[in-house]
């Protein structure tokens, strides 16, 4: 449904990008399932038309919690199956479109617990730094992350004093975000928390575009609904509206 929207947007966009969670869920699941939720997204992507680029989410690991079963030395363990399935050589790239530069993040650090968090690991962290160095301090730079760098949803739900869990954002932001300061970073696209919100500092602007899911397809979450985020740019002034496309969940749940 979602799809067929997207290909009926007047004007047509010229790309798509999409923000991580590509399946649900590979973490916990055999392999057998998680070949399967990747065919279907590829199935299903196949039909935009216009080119789309991937994000990595959370979500989208395949066999890390124990629970799966999955030993670590299968041969598309972890993100070595996003990888394989997108046809991407590393699970972070960056490319040119007109003036614009996007960076697409791998923002999904796998713990020693055999778990998440945010953060941008050191390997790609200096990878970033050329990446940007060499685009030079002029030309209009969107970062995408799917876990956010920043939120105002933690305090929103547990009060400004509270500590923000690393699960939650991405625990380097100072770092990354100080490095690129001097830059003209003009977008940064965030998921993972399955809402709408808009922020602006300095000359940066933070949107976090909901879900296509919304509350994993069990009504709004939060109150934001289903859909997906449409972005206008004209020279560096950005647009941007939130668009539903009609989808009504059978059972909805309560807003967790």
């Amino acid at each position: 449904m979602a799809v067929r929207v997207m290909n009926q947007l007047e004007p047509q966009p010229d790309l798509a990008i999409a923000g991580g969670d590509l399946v649900f869920d590979v973490f916990e699941t055999g392999f057998e399932r998680a070949d399967q939720l990747y065919r279907m997204y590829g199935e299903i992507t196949r039909g935009l038309d216009i080119p789309v680029y991937h994000t990595i989410g959370n979500h989208d690991l395949f066999g890390v919690n124990p629970k799966s079963g999955v030993l670590q030395t299968h041969p598309e363990y972890g993100k070595k199956m996003y990888a394989k399935r997108v046809g991407e050589e590393k699970t972070y790239r960056s490319f040119d479109f007109q003036d614009w530069h996007f960076i697409l993040l791998d923002s999904i650090f796998i713990t020693p617990a055999l778990d998440y968090q945010g953060r941008i690991d050191d390997e790609q962290f200096t990878w970033l730094q050329k990446d940007i160095r060499d685009v030079g301090p002029r030309r209009p730079i969107v970062l995408v992350t799917h876990i956010p760098f920043f939120s105002i949803l933690p305090a929103l739900e547990k009060g400004p004093m509270e500590a923000v869990s690393p699960d939650l954002v991405i625990a380097n932001t100072k770092d990354v975000l100080g490095f690129c300061a001097d830059y003209n970073v003009k977008l940064i696209l965030q998921g993972h928390l399955h809402i709408v919100e808009d922020h602006q500092y300095k000359r940066t602007q933070y949107t976090t575009s909901g879900a296509v899911c919304g509350n994993w397809w069990k009504g709004p979450r939060l109150g934001h609904p289903e859909g997906f985020a449409v972005y206008t740019i004209h020279q560096e002034r950005i647009e941007w509206r939130y668009h539903t496309y009609g989808w009504q969940a059978e059972n909805i749940e309560g807003q967790a």
